[in-house]
């Protein structure tokens, strides 16, 4: 899973599953689910990011996993 986001377009964007999307729901407006071939989630874009939620600080808690902050883009 990465979390990247793009300054140059205040897009923030989840992405759940490293493949491509090949269609795209507009869950609400500047809220796009990117979904697979079979349905499945595998981005979350919101755009406008800034306005919608609050980018000072990221917080992580009980993941199961290993954390890696990176300098970038995350994917």
């Amino acid at each position: 899973m990465n979390i990247a986001y793009f300054k140059d377009t205040d897009t923030l964007y989840l992405e759940l599953a490293p493949e491509s999307a090949t269609r795209a729901w507009e869950a609400q407006e500047g809220i796009v689910l990117n979904l697979s071939d079979d349905g499945r989630v595998v981005g979350i874009e919101i755009e406008h990011a800034s306005q919608k939620t609050d980018l000072k600080l990221l917080r992580v808690g009980n993941f199961p996993g290993e954390v890696h902050a990176v300098a970038g883009a995350a994917h």
